[in-house]
């Protein structure tokens, strides 16, 4: 994990610069640079998380001109393929995979500023990245950031007419009097002196992407499998040790189980887990840990723990969303474990979205539903599960990597025929990943049966029930009745309904209503209300099927 700066326009500082990027030196602790074009028409600022070529791949990057710059916040998995296919082994300072940016951009000569030619470019690349690239020779700036959004990134304008961008908001509240989410899946180029026409350029299109397309293709298992194993071994790539998280539910012990496979036979792989004392998924993932092998470690925390870092989650988080709050807290503190013995973290994060894994996903009408459901969460997730699992991280100088979210396994994932994914009567939710790694479809036991099957259970209710009620239960005793009904004339935009809702808002606007820009955070927040539910508490708990299916074990067949 890594943090970028950048900004275009007029009278550019080199100290305004560094100011900025040290607000997120939390993102990468091991080295920081900066740079101001001697014109002042450009500035970028970087820091570095070193996780590959650690002694190298400095940033900001360069050619050998000094005439194209750019900073990169991102893993590019198929850096050494593009090395050879697209650059001709072209010789390069590091290995490290960010390197590749500016020679991509090169190779586009002088269609460096044709959309069409940049929509190429960023189709290229397979991994998670959020760029910036200034090039002084034509006065052509170009950011972007991955297809999902899984890496941080903020756009702003100032009063000036500078363009400015940042891994997170914080570095621009100061200065700017608009700040949004970049979008995921586009580019913005602009041009020196119409700073202010800068628009965004689509280049992540795929099929499903269309609300009106429908997929029909077949199930295919073993391309599941497949597809998800590749995923899963393009994170591997590090020259800094890599651990996972361990829930004890189906999707983080699949990641830990192939990862596991596909290390070296001596490699110390450390797994976490964390919850309140005698939760479910401290047990759960202990289980999986020891069948594993993996060298295990367990945070047990405290509701009260919890409560007290919770203006550290939201100061990070830059969201007052119920459920991302109530799930980050715990990551957040568990990650703070973490960084004592690793760098790089694998985790889940996705599979519910992609394969409608929430209890809600049992109450779909119909397959086309089910299906807009999940390419709405999945479109949303930058703003949910992907952002917690970035910041909750990175706020602990931890990479987090992500192997549901891989393009090319979405592109697997999301072409089927939905009615296969559908929660219906002899196949528990998530059945297709379920079946695609069990001991009946592959003749291997990737995991014990009882976790391969096990419900799902979201990670702030599994990290112990009394988490959540032990919330609630704080905010209720810290906002009165009068506060709460007070609060459309305190929050007039979006005002909060609960007073756990009222709790979190007011902490967001101590940290960042003060400035012009919080308004366009405000706007990007999209509260995570689970669908066709009676109930729009987010806990999976709230829904029906939830106790309904502890009684038994689901059977798989094929």
């Amino acid at each position: 994990m890594c943090g970028i700066l950048g900004v275009c326009g007029v009278c550019v500082e080199k100290p305004v610069v560094e100011e900025c990027a040290q607000k997120i030196i939390h993102r990468g602790p091991d080295d920081f640079g900066a740079f101001v074009s001697e014109d002042g028409w450009a500035g970028l600022g970087f820091t570095r998380l070193a996780i590959m070529d650690p002694a190298h791949g400095a940033q900001p990057m360069f050619n050998e001109e000094k005439t194209v710059w750019a900073v990169t916040n991102g893993e590019i998995y198929n850096h050494q393929e593009l090395r050879q296919q697209e650059l001709n082994t072209k010789h390069l300072h590091s290995h490290s995979d960010c390197e590749i940016i500016i020679p991509l951009y090169e190779t586009l000569g002088d269609h460096a500023r044709d959309p069409a030619k940049l929509v190429m470019l960023y189709n290229l690349l397979r991994g998670v990245f959020a760029s910036v690239i200034i090039d002084l020779r034509t006065g052509v700036f170009v950011a972007a950031r991955d297809p999902i959004g899984i890496r941080a990134m903020y756009f702003g304008r100032s009063a000036d007419g500078n363009v400015w961008f940042a891994s997170e908001a914080k570095c621009l509240m100061k200065h700017c009097i608009h700040v949004e989410p970049f979008k995921p899946g586009h580019f913005m180029v602009g041009h020196r002196g119409r700073e202010s026409e800068a628009r965004f350029h689509r280049y992540y299109q795929p099929p499903f992407w269309d609300e009106d397309f429908l997929p029909s293709g077949a199930l295919d298992l073993q391309k599941v499998h497949d597809s998800f194993t590749m995923a899963c071994v393009r994170r591997l790539m590090s020259d800094v040790p890599v651990g996972v998280f361990i829930s004890g539910g189906l999707d983080s012990s699949l990641v830990a189980s192939i990862a596991k496979r596909n290390l070296p036979e001596n490699y110390t792989f450390h797994s976490f887990s964390c919850g309140l004392e005698g939760s479910p998924d401290i047990a759960a993932a202990q289980r999986v840990a020891d069948f594993l092998g993996t060298e295990h470690h367990v945070l047990t925390f405290t509701v009260q723990q919890g409560i007290e870092a919770l203006e550290n989650v939201i100061y990070h988080l830059e969201t007052f969303d119920v459920t991302t709050i109530r799930a980050s807290t715990p990551m957040y503190l568990l990650s703070g474990l973490c960084k004592q013995y690793i760098k790089v973290v694998l985790s889940g994060e996705g599979a519910d979205e992609v394969y409608g894994g929430y209890l809600y996903f049992h109450n779909a009408p119909n397959a086309k539903d089910f299906h807009k459901e999940t390419v709405r969460r999945v479109k949303l997730l930058y703003t949910a599960d992907v952002l917690r699992g970035d910041r909750a991280t990175a706020a602990q100088s931890l990479e987090l990597r992500v192997p549901f979210l891989d393009r090319d396994f979405l592109d697997v994932s999301m072409s089927m025929d939905p009615s296969e994914k559908m929660c219906v009567p002899g196949r528990i939710e998530k059945w297709i990943i379920r079946q695609a790694f069990s001991k009946e479809f592959t003749g291997e036991e990737f995991l014990p049966a009882d976790i391969l099957w096990r419900q799902k259970e979201q990670f702030s209710d599994g990290v112990g029930y009394n988490w959540i009620d032990g919330l609630k239960a704080h905010c209720e005793a810290s906002i009165s009745d009068e506060e709460l009904k007070s609060a459309p004339e305190k929050f007039p935009f979006e005002p909060p309904q609960t007073k756990e809702a009222y709790y979190y808002r007011a902490i967001f606007e101590r940290l960042f209503g003060w400035s012009e820009a919080a308004q366009g955070l405000r706007e990007g927040v999209h509260p995570w209300v689970p669908k066709w539910s009676a109930s729009l508490d987010p806990s999976g708990r709230a829904q029906s099927v939830h106790v309904a299916a502890h009684s038994s074990t689901p059977e798989s067949g094929l």
